[in-house]
């Protein structure tokens, strides 16, 4: 798993809202291969000595190893709990209390785990459990494919972005997430916020469904800047200034604007403002 794919408002987002859900002193993503377990991206909201993200350790000697092989999600007395207390990565850092979900790709295989421990007893609903696999469900959408194979803006294999075959920074995918999690962009089918107060729990949900709206909207503004980069030959920062651009002036929404920059790149019978028209 790319750390540069880690670097990104997408997992800052889902570990933060982790971190509130759980109420524990460390959520992470955990990194598996055959043999060895690795922290790849720590949310520590206290200060935990010899936790440090990159540490790796024998597969079979975290709990993640456990929990994928039938453990329960759960445990708040890792000490007393047969399924975990064996753990050499329980005594090495002094963990009472863990939590775990598998990250999936789209095929089924775990690519990654999401979870939180604590030095202190902490109980975790199994309805909280349910929202962390939703939360799971959100990496996995971001670590996927993030467009079709006829997208022509795709992650290059050092995890940075390739436009034409040409290496770019993955600024404008960071930028453009940050753009839709200000809520700047609404798609459709975005849950409708409640003038009922909502429990945490519920405030929770609704904040994962936005997240995960968030990144569906941000593969369709991310072709369309693809589109826009080589039809114009401009930077992919600079194609989503001008998408942005455009569509404050005419009072339309980015991602509205962006499906329809997609739809010209195959239809040049579909109607575009000047600025994004361009050469078809």
């Amino acid at each position: 798993m790319p750390t540069s794919k880690l670097d990104h408002p997408a997992v800052d987002a889902v570990l933060s809202t982790a971190a509130t859900l759980l109420n524990m002193e460390v959520v992470f993503l955990g990194g598996l291969t055959d043999d060895s377990f690795t922290f790849e991206k720590i949310h520590a909201t206290a200060e935990w000595p010899g936790l440090v993200e990159g540490k790796t350790a024998e597969r079979t000697d975290s709990f993640c190893h456990r929990l994928l092989d039938g453990a329960p999600s759960s445990t708040s007395d890792a000490a007393n709990d047969p399924a975990y207390r064996d753990a050499p990565v329980r005594t090495e850092l002094g963990i009472q209390s863990y939590v775990g979900v598998p990250v999936r790709s789209a095929d089924g295989t775990v690519v990654a785990t999401l979870c939180g421990i604590d030095r202190h007893g902490v109980l975790v609903s199994e309805e909280a459990i349910g929202v962390l696999r939703q939360l799971a469900d959100v990496i996995s959408a971001h670590l996927g494919p993030l467009a079709a194979e006829s997208v022509v803006i795709r992650r290059a294999p050092d995890g940075g972005w390739e436009v034409g075959g040409e290496a770019t920074e993955d600024l404008t995918s960071a930028m453009v997430l940050a753009d839709l999690l200000a809520s700047e962009i609404t798609p459709a089918g975005r849950p409708a916020k409640s003038d009922q107060p909502l429990d945490e729990l519920a405030q929770l949900r609704l904040s994962v469904r936005q997240l995960e709206h968030a990144l569906a909207a941000r593969v369709v503004v991310e072709q369309a800047i693809g589109v826009l980069t080589e039809r114009q030959g401009s930077s992919p920062r600079d194609a989503f200034e001008r998408l942005r651009k455009v569509a404050r002036s005419r009072g339309r929404k980015v991602h509205d604007l962006a499906r329809e920059v997609v739809a010209s790149a195959t239809d040049h019978a579909v109607p575009l403002p000047p600025e994004l028209a361009g050469h078809r």
